[in-house]
């Protein structure tokens, strides 16, 4: 059944004057910057920034490093164009960039073809490699971030939650510059927003974003972070158990279950998380409970790691010579089971982690959240665990499962930033 909140967020206007905007800023993303060489192919009239590089429909070319500057291959003929090239189309056109490298560092990291529409800028960086650099307003950029972010098959009311909190995301990375290089704003992969251009949009998605045009979440007036996670396997983390460098907005001094039943239990106890782990507890995010949720889900919510002794000594240590692991302690949990700080125990010697991302990057690839629990059985350490991601904020598995439970996105936006409030940052 439906859950009515006795006090929606308010739309509003009020926001503070120095990051008010007149309209939709341009932003400058950043999709590449570890490639030597580039192909694209241009799906329709474009020109460049010099007048005597032009591309029609169909052309490909080749974009390559050689002698500190970029050069392109067209036709068998190499053209040089400089440290700084960028393209615009007439029609307002878009181009296929090929082998895009997407998820580097995680166990997802692959390529893919991607296509793209704005201004495209191609630099030649620091190390040597060409920077590439869409420009466009925020709500274009928004409609290439949230199919990729929560699925472009994801309920309506779902999206647009999703476009509020990326939008909130955005606005706030660019007034920190938390994200930003020497020629951009923000980048495309999952340490800021993932933003792949216009493969998955759909004529949902892009309603997503129209339909809350200029929304995002904020307190006491001011714009807040609004951090979001693919499943937060049940219950939502403190934000300084995970981030304690970070702001601290009144939202995240709450965690809670993914649940309309708001019952406590203090999963930072072993035994609790123990049991909570290997239990199929109610939540918005438990595919096993609701079977509508997308595949993705299914593998999130509960999941199993299995190493031998020897590959998980390691790849803790990185091959230093600390013997096989014995035992890890666990030092510390979050309210939602997260580890914290924890201390791996080897033969010869022992390494002593704080920092819940921390903690899962030891391992390759990454565990899907540091909510777990281990056992050690003959020559194997077996983990168990709940969610992905860091459990601050929007659990988008859930926000999927209200969307479909006929729960409005103000509704889904409240009860994952339970003190925040809707503003319009930009008519």
């Amino acid at each position: 059944m439906k859950k009515f909140f006795s006090l929606l967020l308010l739309i509003t206007n009020l926001i503070s004057p120095q990051i008010k905007f007149e309209k939709s800023p341009v932003v400058r993303i950043r999709i590449i910057n570890t490639l030597d060489s580039i192909k694209v192919i241009f799906n329709n009239s474009w020109k460049a920034n010099k007048d005597d590089i032009k591309f029609s429909k169909n052309n490909e070319a080749l974009f390559f490093v050689d002698n500190d500057e970029i050069k392109i291959v067209y036709d068998d003929k190499i053209i040089s164009a400089g440290k700084d090239i960028f393209f615009q189309s007439d029609d307002k056109g878009t181009l296929k960039i090929k082998n895009v490298p997407f998820g580097v560092g995680w166990w997802w990291q692959n390529k893919e073809d991607r296509t793209y529409e704005g201004e495209i800028h191609f630099y030649l960086n620091k190390e040597k490699k060409i920077e590439v650099v869409v420009h466009l307003p925020l709500e274009q950029y928004l409609k290439g971030v949230v199919p990729y972010e929560i699925g472009n098959d994801s309920p309506l009311e779902a999206l647009k939650a999703q476009a509020v909190a990326a939008r909130s995301e955005a606005i706030m990375a660019l007034q920190s510059k938390i994200f930003s290089g020497e020629y951009h704003d923000l980048t495309s992969d999952v340490e800021c927003q993932v933003f792949s251009g216009n493969d998955k949009r759909n004529l949902i998605t892009d309603k997503a974003v129209e339909e809350t045009y200029g929304l995002i979440l904020s307190e006491n007036g001011k714009p807040i972070n609004a951090f979001y996670s693919s499943n937060c396997g049940g219950h939502s983390e403190l934000i300084k158990n995970v981030w304690g460098d970070r702001p601290v907005s009144e939202s995240y001094n709450v965690a809670h279950f993914d649940w309309e039943d708001s019952t406590f239990l203090d999963l930072s106890i072993e035994q609790n998380i123990h049991d909570w782990i290997l239990s199929n507890p109610p939540a918005f995010c438990n595919p096993n409970i609701h079977s509508d949720l997308p595949s993705w889900t299914k593998n999130n919510f509960r999941w199993k790691r299995e190493f031998t002794v020897e590959s998980v000594s390691q790849m803790l240590t990185k091959k230093k010579d600390f013997g096989n692991l014995i035992d890890i302690k666990i030092l510390k949990r979050g309210i939602s089971g997260r580890v914290v700080h924890a201390k791996f125990i080897f033969e010869k010697d022992s390494i002593e982690v704080k920092g819940e991302l921390k903690i899962r990057q030891l391992f390759s690839p990454p565990l899907r959240s540091a909510a777990f629990i281990y056992e050690k059985i003959d020559n194997n350490f077996i983990f168990y665990g709940a969610g992905w991601g860091h459990g601050i904020g929007m659990c988008q598995s859930g926000a999927i499962t209200m969307a479909n439970n006929d729960f409005s996105f103000i509704e889904i936006l409240k009860h994952y930033y339970r003190k925040a409030e809707l503003i319009k940052i930009y008519d």
